[in-house]
């Protein structure tokens, strides 16, 4: 409207000094049309549906299909919209989703795309940004934003079947005699019923064929269960080789923690790095459970996590190590181990722990940090490549 504005000037005192009838009538016409524009524009995005439809959790090397669906609600047609989809950076593999279309009455455009799943993480789809305007251009744009939606890679997984890790008790379970440790899921025999057994102990199916009130027995035992601790501290990794050592990092707690589902372990993952959708940024931690819900839990935050530097290695295996049980074997992943982080480790050791070392990526000093690794008893296995990681266990 500003180009337009010194014409109109010109119309008006033309109209008005010079009572000229017909510039009058075209000042009026550019009037009526600037409202009337102006009013069209706003409520055709008013009454715009948009909805964008996708499988928001994937796998690396998939392949994502994003279908936006674009309705115009109104009995007004819209004469051009303009639709730009803004997509992460590590998704877009140089690609723009923008076009530009009219929608009639009720009109409806659907607009599909693909994108691959090259990096792990956690992406906002969108958000989407529609423009449209009046015809003659007589008024600026308007335009609307709607909000991203979510996607979540997964991290790699890697087969780890003849995984090997020694330890000073097994993973799984160990047998115990005080019958407090109780496995409700380890079935020993039945025996009759007595007063102040639970009711809960009762065999009502077996209890029917004998005629007699029958409980049931379980083996006393203790469950053992396996710890990641992720550690994802800047510090730790080499500039040489950081995004290769912590991504490996983080497919070996995805790959552990996949073993152990399979095997019905209880499994814990805690790490120092940043998580976008917690407080302050800190990783929630995830005590060993069983199950595969869990397992989603633990690889949608390993989904989402990214190095940083707010808790140190030290001071963070500390405060870790007071929140697991006795006998839980402790994975520690990380780019270097630093003697004072030895120290931790083996303090970890002397309180009933079972600690093992994984380290990613390329490693300078290996032949010290093997030697240092021996004088603490310590297992230490590394893993510069997915290669490696699948034959973790297999040798040292």
């Amino acid at each position: 409207m500003a180009d337009f504005l010194p014409f109109l000037i010109f119309l008006m005192i033309l109209a008005v000094f010079l009572q000229a009838g017909p510039a009058l009538t075209v000042f009026y016409m550019i009037i009526g049309t600037f409202l009337l524009g102006f009013w069209w524009q706003k409520r055709a995005l008013k009454h715009l549906k948009v909805s964008r439809q996708f499988i928001d959790h994937a796998y690396l090397g998939e392949t994502i299909q994003i279908e936006l669906t674009i309705e115009n609600a109104s009995l007004l047609p819209i004469l051009w919209l303009e639709a730009h989809e803004s997509l992460p950076v590590n998704l877009r593999a140089g690609r723009e989703i923008k076009e530009v279309f009219s929608l009639g009455m009720r009109g409806k455009k659907t607009i599909q795309y693909e994108i691959n799943a090259f990096k792990r993480g956690y992406y906002p789809i969108g958000p989407l940004t529609l423009e449209t305007g009046d015809p003659l251009g007589l008024t600026k744009p308007s335009q609307i934003s709607i909000p991203e939606s979510p996607l979540t890679i997964y991290p790699r997984i890697v087969d780890l079947a003849a995984l090997g890790f020694p330890s000073r008790s097994p993973f799984g379970t160990i047998r115990n005699e005080n019958p407090i440790y109780e496995d409700p899921t380890r079935l020993m025999g039945k025996r009759n019923f007595q007063n102040g057994d639970s009711v809960r102990r009762i065999d009502w199916k077996s209890s029917a064929a004998s005629g007699e009130l029958l409980v049931k027995l379980y083996e006393a035992s203790i469950a053992l269960e396996l710890a990641l601790l992720l550690d994802l501290d800047k510090r730790s990794y080499p500039i040489e080789n950081f995004y290769d050592a912590t991504e490996l990092a983080v497919t070996a707690a995805a790959s552990l923690a996949a073993w152990a589902k399979q095997r019905q372990q209880s499994v814990g993952l805690f790490t120092n790095g940043l998580d976008p959708l917690a407080e302050e940024a800190l990783s929630p931690a995830l005590p060993p459970r069983k199950g595969a819900g869990h397992l989603v839990s633990l690889l949608e935050l390993l989904a989402r996590v990214q190095p940083g530097e707010q808790q140190a290695v030290d001071p963070w295996l500390q405060n870790t190590r007071g929140a697991l049980s006795w006998g839980t074997t402790l994975v520690f992943i990380s780019g270097q181990v630093a003697p004072e982080t030895f120290d931790q480790l083996f303090q970890t050791r002397k309180a009933g722990l079972n600690p093992i070392i994984l380290l990613t990526g390329k490693l300078f000093h290996l032949q010290e940090i093997r030697r240092a690794a021996a004088g603490y008893h310590l297992p230490l296995y590394t893993a510069a490549s997915t290669a490696d990681i699948s034959t973790i266990g297999g040798a040292k």
